[in-house]
């Protein structure tokens, strides 16, 4: 088995600080053998943000895997934004936060979905390219890992549908081309935890988003992250909550079918107490 941490929009620049400790306590405590960093790592991909980042990511003990969110491209400084929308991003992170990874049963790769401008006028929104999905999922295809996972900042996948905030361009191409080669799609920007299915012939695809992890800027539910168990017929979803504003706890918790059954494919919830950290 596999035990990886989810989290997504940290927004260093609007972080609260007893909840970034909490959460290395928690990685230094129950180390995982994988974290998940699904975008918005900056309020406003200043400099001094993602030094702070930086010195997030290097006191966790784990490798991370991540992808940018539209919150980690320059909005002030527009020669930036425009012409190297993601220097700030990679020079800050690059080397700690990496694109792609295989460990062990599992290889992870990434889907940028934020940009610099779109053709609307909400460019926090998502945007995918049909033609950089299918080419991941043909990479994730050639892998002979077992388990495979795509990890992107904005919805593919949202309940509801994907309008409002998670209206994602080619949001929904993306996710039917991913879901027959992937297993699990890990996404943010909504701050809300959730969990969709996409069920094929062998196997079932899950899209799960996650909520801020420490940030100021919540939404419909409290700062949290996500805690995944992967065998090789379940994925067990553990949804850590901030108490107090000092803590987390474990809230919530899931059995993801992988295979398909005769029912349809929904999460199963269980006792959060019940499932060991590692």
């Amino acid at each position: 088995m596999k035990r990886l941490l989810h989290i997504a929009d940290l927004h260093f620049g609007r972080e609260h600080k007893p909840l970034v400790d909490a959460f290395i306590d928690y990685c230094v405590d129950h180390p995982p053998d994988l974290i998940v960093a699904t975008g918005d790592f900056t309020q406003g991909a200043r400099r001094r943000e993602f030094a702070a980042a930086r010195h997030f990511f290097d006191a966790l003990p784990a490798p991370v895997v991540g992808a940018p969110g539209n919150h980690d491209v320059p909005s002030r400084a527009l020669d930036h934004r425009f012409f190297t929308p993601w220097r700030r991003f990679e020079r800050a992170l690059g080397g700690r936060v990496v694109p792609r990874l295989e460990t062990g049963p599992l290889v992870i790769e990434t889907l940028h979905t934020a940009r610099r401008a779109q053709m609307r006028l909400d460019w926090s929104l998502g945007r995918v390219s049909r033609g950089a999905a299918a080419s991941l999922a043909s990479q994730l295809d050639q892998s002979e890992q077992p388990t495979k996972l795509v990890a992107c900042h904005h919805p593919l996948m949202a309940p509801g549908g994907l309008s409002g905030r998670a209206n994602t361009k080619r949001g929904a191409d993306a996710a039917e081309i991913l879901a027959s080669a992937s297993d699990l799609v890990l996404t943010g920007h909504l701050h809300r935890t959730f969990a969709l299915p996409v069920v094929g012939d062998t196997h079932v695809c899950w899209f799960v988003g996650a909520s801020t992890t420490f940030s100021e800027r919540t939404r419909v539910e409290p700062a949290g992250f996500n805690e995944i168990h992967l065998s090789d017929d379940m994925l067990t979803l553990v949804h850590h909550e901030s108490v107090d504003a000092n803590r987390f706890v474990p809230a919530r918790a899931f059995k993801l079918p992988r295979r398909p059954g005769t029912e349809p494919a929904a999460p199963v919830a269980v006792d959060p107490e019940a499932v060991e950290p590692g």
